[in-house]
């Protein structure tokens, strides 16, 4: 099942606008394990029959390797093509030279034979294209950007598990004249098509119903952390014959598969440190990413543990390597299995002791039982309660969200004001300056901005700031009219930063939990 029904749709445009001589080349970005290969090949699938798609992933291996199955890659494609089967043979025959620079811009060039010969339109997919830098070939994003600006009839399709790197080559190397990339980022799906999906795996668990909410929330940004938890889960499920509650089942399953030495996701989390250990500042690193697990955002939090020298490159070097994210002077940890992970199995080792496996997974319980009752918190408060409570909790950090940059003033005072259209607005005082947020569950139209552009006109004093908060996010047309009225758009990706920032989860769904408060934690195993 496709977690991501919307970029599947916007993929499908993008190849049928192609079809019709628009060409706007993509790049998909996101970490290991969030669905983008599985949208590439789902793309390549349904691509329409008009046109030609070549599709190369490019491993961490020799040079040779990959040329050969980019060779191999366009052979596919149109099998029986006289010029193109001979260009790749001119191509392959700088590799026993071991020219393999050459080689590589040679097999590029097969391609606007292919589109000739063939007579159709082609879609070039390079899936993790930075590892062309790590295989050594020189200069190979110049040689990419220069087919990007000349290769009318080549669709470009790009694909990385490094966001920061992505980014930094797309705006230095190939966005260059005509070779604009739409960058898609693979941030968490919509939960509403996840839930069926993780249903289907607990079929035969007690509580499926109320566990299902919460496992989309908080591992729903990767289907494989999903897939990797909820088989665990079905086995457990199996030894047990149905003796176990759901949430027992799902508390040990997590066990197994981050607090365990030799869980999956244990390991995967180590692979991602392990690189911290051979630099010069790798263990100020190590207590940096732990006390932001454990609740540091601000250069002031996390100086006053770690010490301010040279912090503020160490987190630079720690964003660059995709473990942090920065909004403004706050840093996050986006990746809810690594987060866990440091604030207990790493945050129990980091003082060089053995540390018993015991003291670990009640470390490990606690940090779970702490998550799931925000979790329960998030489900019986309204959403407008819970952005009331957020706003009254701002202390003036400053954070980048929707490309701006603003402070978050303290405030005296926070009201809700309830309107029709399940829309809340809220008025926010402090400091002689007035907020005015509009805060609305369903996805946002041009109306509800309308609307809400009159509310904030009629107050007495103009607000300092104007906020929409779109739980389901908001129509297009909508998004640009609010943006000429200088409204500032909070969807799901700003709102999960603010609440990182001030320990909150958002619920998933608009439905109420019946659950306790802390029923997970009288659940876990001892």
């Amino acid at each position: 099942m496709n977690l991501r029904p919307e970029l599947a749709s916007h993929l499908g445009q993008r190849l049928e606008a192609f079809q019709h001589g628009f060409r706007h080349n993509l790049a998909l970005i996101g970490p290991s394990g969030s669905g983008k290969t599985y949208q590439l090949q789902q793309m390549a699938a349904a691509a329409p029959a008009g046109m030609n798609l070549i599709y190369c992933p490019v491993y961490r291996e020799s040079c040779r390797s990959f040329l050969l199955r980019l060779a191999n890659s366009i052979r596919h494609a149109h099998p029986d093509l006289p010029r193109t089967s001979q260009a790749i043979e001119a191509a392959e025959g700088f590799l026993s030279r071991r020219s393999f620079s050459e080689a590589f811009n040679r097999m590029l060039d097969v391609v606007p034979v292919f589109v000739e010969e063939t007579g159709k339109p082609c879609v070039f997919v390079l899936d993790e294209f930075l590892h062309l830098e790590d295989l050594g070939l020189g200069h190979a994003f110049q040689e990419l950007g220069k087919r990007v600006m000349t290769w009318p009839s080549t669709l470009f399709v790009l694909a990385s598990s490094s966001p920061y790197r992505a980014r930094v080559i797309l705006r230095e190397r190939l966005q260059l004249l005509f070779g604009q990339f739409e960058l898609l980022e693979l941030d968490a799906p919509d939960p509403v098509p996840a839930q069926p999906w993780i249903s289907s795996h607990l079929a035969a668990i007690p509580e499926a119903a109320e566990l299902t909410p919460f496992i989309a929330s908080w591992l729903g940004a990767s289907p494989w952390y999903l897939t990797v938890v909820l088989t665990r889960v079905q086995e457990l499920a199996a030894l047990s014959a149905g003796a176990g509650s759901g949430q027992k089942l799902l508390a040990e399953a997590l066990w197994d598969v981050v607090g365990r030495q030799q869980g999956p996701l244990h390991q995967w989390c180590l692979t991602r440190t392990s690189a911290l250990s051979h630099l010069r500042s790798g263990s100020r690193m190590m207590e940096c990413l732990i006390h932001i697990a454990e609740g540091a955002c601000t250069l002031t939090d996390i100086g006053s543990r770690v010490g301010r020298t040279s912090l503020s490159e160490i987190l630079q070097q720690l964003v660059e390597q995709d473990l942090l994210l920065r909004r403004g002077s706050c840093w996050f940890i986006q990746d809810s299995v690594l987060r866990c992970w440091l604030a207990t199995v790493a945050a129990s080792q980091r003082s060089g002791l053995l540390v018993d496996d015991v003291v670990l997974r009640r470390r490990f319980e606690a940090f779970l039982a702490a998550v799931w009752s925000e979790w329960i918190e998030a489900e019986q408060v309204p959403f407008v309660d819970q952005i009331v409570r957020l706003f009254g909790r701002f202390s003036d950090e400053t954070i980048v969200l929707d490309g701006k940059t603003g402070r978050l003033p303290r405030f005296s005072r926070v009201h809700a004001e309830t309107m029709e259209d399940q829309v809340g607005y809220l008025l926010a005082e402090g400091d002689g300056k007035t907020w005015c947020a509009a805060v609305m569950e369903k996805k946002i139209d041009e109306a509800t901005v309308g609307s809400f552009d009159a509310f904030c006109r009629m107050r007495k004093s103009k607000p300092a700031r104007k906020v929409l908060i779109a739980r389901r996010g908001i129509e297009p047309n909508a998004l640009l009219l609010a943006k000429a009225v200088n409204m500032w758009v909070w969807e799901n990706r700003e709102l999960n930063v603010v609440m990182s920032l001030y320990g909150g989860m958002l619920h998933a769904e608009s439905h109420r939990s019946s659950a306790p408060v802390g029923a997970l934690a009288q659940h876990l195993p001892r």
